[in-house]
């Protein structure tokens, strides 16, 4: 597996300072735990950069890995940028009395949210982890066993918990006798959320070749129809409610082949999409009838002079989306002709745009995971009166 870094500077390993001190101080300020909560929802995380992935899809199969640094004044993020394990080559051993020999022993990238890497190791996935980068920490854990001899037909997603910092992996079997699971770094366990209603959802999902993505509370997955043959012409969104822990299906409101996210947007109702069509972002929220509308649209070369420039001179034609969080869209702008790419933050709320270039030699054109660091913990319910106190 090739690993290459761009725009990173190796400096001497020094410690790092607490997540928090890479905070404004207007977040500093909130002394009501109760504000501090509320406002941690609309708060975006200071971004470290994007691990761009190559064209590898099928999880079992370990792709060509590229950290491109966002830069930043910040030298708490400078640090991390120039100390990150980003290619997880230093995660820690297993502790364990097994002696299992494993066909591919490579730790593969699976997932990425809150500053975290879900990984899998061995081609049926028989470890998982969940590792953090900065700390150079793992929580290590195994499927459950009903999903030991699967063939990799488990696809996995991380959620993470911002307000105390824990996470969960939600998976799901594509066949088989049960469909979907949870796993908490609370519990330490897997619990079992399958039913009826839930496998037959798992039915409109004959064969999804990648893994699932966090938005908020939710969870889901595309069927990439352009991509998978079985899906026809039709694109559908499988989604997980991880408050009410219900699978849907939901159709976007445009024509496969579109790039989009999944968002969790308070404001208007929850469940919202971010999608790209002809370098236009476009926001789509649902109303009273629970149909899709229009919520708001951004003509990126209208809007960006510069992007037309870059469109021209360096035949840059499609926008992908990445994510979208508190009020900000990630997209990367690719060249069909050459190999680097330009990666984008657009700030929805007052239409500003930051650019990055990625001058990678060598295309990277597979998942792509914007990297976060995170928020230090909130304090706990019975700790509220003592910071009142304080």
């Amino acid at each position: 597996m090739e690993r290459s870094v761009t725009e990173s500077v190796k400096m001497p390993k020094t410690s790092l300072a607490p997540p928090v001190d890479a905070l404004g101080d207007d977040l500093l300020v909130a002394s009501s735990p109760a504000i501090f909560r509320n406002f941690l929802s609309l708060r975006r995380p200071p971004l470290v950069g994007f691990i761009l992935t190559d064209h590898v899809r099928v999880p079992r199969y370990c792709p060509d890995l590229s950290f491109f640094s966002a830069g930043s004044g910040n030298p708490n993020l400078a640090t991390a940028v120039a100390d990150g394990d980003f290619f997880f080559e230093d995660i820690p051993d297993i502790d364990s009395d097994d002696e299992e020999e494993y066909y591919d022993d490579k730790w593969h990238l699976r997932g990425c949210v809150g500053g975290r890497l879900l990984l899998s190791r061995d081609w049926n996935s028989v470890d998982l982890a969940v590792y953090d980068p900065l700390e150079r920490t793992a929580v290590f854990f195994r499927p459950p066993n009903v999903w030991r001899t699967s063939f990799h037909m488990v696809r996995y997603a991380i959620l993470a918990n911002e307000a105390d910092s824990s996470f969960r992996v939600i998976g799901f079997q594509q066949w088989g006798d049960t469909f979907s699971a949870v796993f908490s770094s609370g519990s330490r366990k897997w619990v079992m959320i399958d039913s009826d209603a839930d496998r037959h959802v798992g039915d409109d999902f004959y064969h999804i070749m990648s893994d699932g993505t966090s938005a908020g509370r939710f969870v889901y997955w595309r069927s990439d129809t352009k991509k998978v043959k079985f899906y026809k012409t039709e694109e559908k969104i499988m989604v997980l409610d991880t408050e009410t822990m219900v699978w849907s299906v939901i159709k976007p409101p445009f024509p496969p082949g579109e790039s989009y996210c999944i968002a969790d947007m308070a404001e208007h109702g929850g469940l919202c999409i971010v999608s790209s069509k002809e370098k236009c972002v476009q926001v789509w929220v649902r109303n009273s009838n629970n149909e899709w509308m229009l919520k708001k649209e951004v003509l990126l070369l209208n809007k960006f002079g510069y992007l037309k420039k870059l469109c021209r001179d360096e035949w840059m034609k499609r926008v992908r989306i990445l994510a979208m969080k508190a009020g900000y869209v990630y997209m990367e702008f690719w060249s069909i002709r050459k190999p680097h790419s330009y990666l984008l933050a657009l700030n929805l709320n007052i239409t500003k745009l930051k650019i990055f270039r990625n001058q990678s030699t060598k295309p990277y054109r597979g998942s792509a995971f914007p990297f976060f660091m995170r928020f230090p913990p909130l304090p706990a319910t019975d700790d509220d009166n003592k910071l009142r106190g304080a």
